[in-house]
């Protein structure tokens, strides 16, 4: 064979050997970073507001009363009133306010009384119901009203005594595409 077929040969099982053979050949390569800036997050809160109103009892007079002294009778009619601070703070915040009740008795039948959808008021607007937005963020008067049914029979909770939990729930409604991904 001539030597320039011999060279040949041994320079391509050369070239094989190095890319077959884990050699490697470097390539050019750069990367970048971008400043994308900061994401802030915005505010869900929701607070008793004890500044403004710590709280208080109407009876269906509309007079003030002390709930721990008042004697509920079967067609009486309460109202709680209290005054809450909204906070809701993003880009697409929406939230629905909601009312909890709970309590204790001692044989009080907790049965025997009819619990209202609470009113929320914002600056003289009925926001009961309504999706609240970042504007509405502020004081919410809620007032929930209780009857004590005329249809409790017999002696049912007489001399008795409950204790009603009044309490408010404030919940996001996540944007529509928020689980879509």
């Amino acid at each position: 064979m001539n030597k320039l077929v011999k060279g040949a040969i041994a320079t391509g099982v050369g070239v094989i050997l190095l890319v077959g053979g884990g050699g490697t050949l470097a390539t050019w390569n750069q990367t970048q970073s971008a400043s994308m800036g900061s994401v802030v997050s915005g505010d869900l809160n929701l607070e008793v507001n004890t500044a403004t109103d710590k709280g208080h009892w109407t009876n269906s007079s509309g007079s003030t009363i002390n709930v721990a002294t008042y004697k509920v009778v079967p067609g009486d009619t309460l109202t709680y009133t209290q005054d809450l601070l909204v906070t809701l703070t993003g880009d697409q915040m929406r939230a629905r306010l909601s009312l909890t009740v709970g309590g204790t008795n001692n044989g009080f039948n907790l049965n025997n009384v009819d619990i209202y959808p609470t009113t929320l008021m914002k600056g003289g607007r009925d926001v009961n119901g309504a999706v609240l937005l970042p504007a509405d963020s502020g004081i919410v008067t809620a007032s929930t009203k209780m009857t004590f049914k005329t249809s409790t029979g017999l002696r049912n909770s007489t001399n008795a005594n409950g204790t009603l939990d009044v309490g408010y729930k404030l919940v996001q409604d996540a944007p529509t595409t928020a689980n879509s991904l």
